[in-house]
């Protein structure tokens, strides 16, 4: 029989994911993405658990959140026994957000590649958002992860019950990881007194000169 032509030869290699060049960015990623945020929020339990009163009153758990694209949101849920990663919709989100206002909700920017550490102790709620945020932490309950990122410049303390008359489907900007501007923020709106802050106490966008 035969060989193939050379051409087939030349055709099969550049379709082998094997031999196909893959380029990396300088952290060794084969995609470049924008640092985005997220909504980290610390609640109180839905249900009560035997280890509630040994930890803080409304920081019991940690899950967060962010605008994914029109309509849908990007839940990061740390359960018990498992890590849940879901596309929700905003009507879902809302329900997550109403939790979230009976504890804290903080906008925090992710850090790529972040300083996390593999090696930090077990696997809970609060290690796990450290990680998915890129913090060098180690930490053993939420509230302790929420007073750390409290001592970080810009990261912000969300007004939740001003988030949730906003209108969720709107707050994803497409094509980034950012937070679209509210209509307490947006160009025109007027400026609140005080000092300007460097996310909108509201929505969580950046605020830039212009705005």
């Amino acid at each position: 029989m035969s060989a193939p032509p050379l051409k087939q030869h030349i055709d099969q290699r550049e379709h082998d994911p094997k031999v196909v060049e893959l380029k990396v960015d300088q952290d060794g990623s084969p995609v470049t993405l924008e640092a985005g945020s997220w909504f980290v929020c610390f609640v109180p339990g839905l249900k009560k658990q035997w280890w509630h009163p040994f930890v803080h009153k409304r920081h019991k758990h940690v899950f967060a959140m962010r605008p994914a694209e029109k309509g849908k949101w990007t839940l990061f849920e740390p359960w018990w026994h498992r890590l849940l990663t879901a596309t929700i919709t905003s009507e879902q989100a809302r329900k997550f957000l109403i939790w979230g206002a009976r504890g804290d909700v903080l906008l925090v920017r992710e850090a790529i590649p972040g300083q996390g550490s593999q090696i930090r102790g077990w696997m809970n709620c609060a290690a796990l958002a450290s990680y998915l945020l890129g913090r060098p932490y180690w930490v053993w309950t939420p509230h302790g992860l929420y007073k750390l990122l409290l001592r970080e410049p810009n990261v912000c303390h969300i007004d939740v019950s001003a988030l949730l008359e906003s209108d969720l489907d709107a707050l994803a900007a497409p094509g980034t990881r950012v937070v679209t501007a509210c209509p307490k923020c947006s160009p025109g709106a007027p400026k609140p007194p005080g000092a300007p802050k460097p996310f909108c106490m509201c929505c969580g966008r950046d605020l830039w000169p212009d705005t």
